[in-house]
C-alpha cells in the first residue's frame, strides 16, 4: 500500500515537471528555426514580440528553449557554468545578404542551474 502512494506521488511529479512549453504570440515558431544565422531576416522582425514574452521564458532549461526556438547559432561558455545561446537576428557572415559590420543577435544567458535568466539584443561583428 506504501509502494503505491509512492508511485502515484512519483508519477504526479513527472506529470507536473514535463510542463507545457509556453505558447509564443505573434511569432512563428518554424519560420523562426528555418532563419538559420538570421539570413532570412525573420528574426529580427519578430524580436519585439519575443522580448515582450521573456517573462514566458524565463526558467527555461537549455533543451526547452532548444526545443522552442531551434539550435542556437552559436554557443558561449561564460564564468561560473553559465552559457550563452547566440540567435543571430541580422544576416551575418554566413549569409549570402550580408555586408559587413555590425549584426543584431539575441543573447540568451542560462545560470548555473541551466535556467533561462536573461533575454537581450546586443550587436556583433
Amino acid at each position: 500500500m506504501n509502494l503505491s502512494r509512492i508511485i502515484a506521488f512519483a508519477v504526479l511529479l513527472f506529470i507536473v515537471a514535463c510542463g507545457k512549453l509556453p505558447e509564443l504570440k505573434n511569432i512563428d515558431l518554424k519560420n523562426w528555426k528555418d532563419d538559420k544565422d538570421g539570413c532570412l531576416e525573420y528574426r529580427i522582425e519578430v524580436i519585439s514580440d519575443l522580448l515582450d514574452q521573456k517573462e514566458e521564458l524565463k526558467g527555461l532549461s537549455q533543451n526547452e528553449v532548444i526545443d522552442l526556438l531551434g539550435a542556437a547559432d552559436k554557443h558561449q561558455l561564460y564564468e561560473r557554468s553559465q552559457k550563452f545561446f547566440i540567435y543571430y537576428l541580422e544576416p551575418n557572415e554566413n549569409c549570402a545578404k550580408y555586408s559587413e559590420g555590425y549584426v543584431k543577435a539575441l543573447y540568451i544567458r542560462f545560470n548555473s542551474l541551466d535556467q533561462a535568466v536573461d533575454f537581450n539584443v546586443q550587436e556583433v561583428k
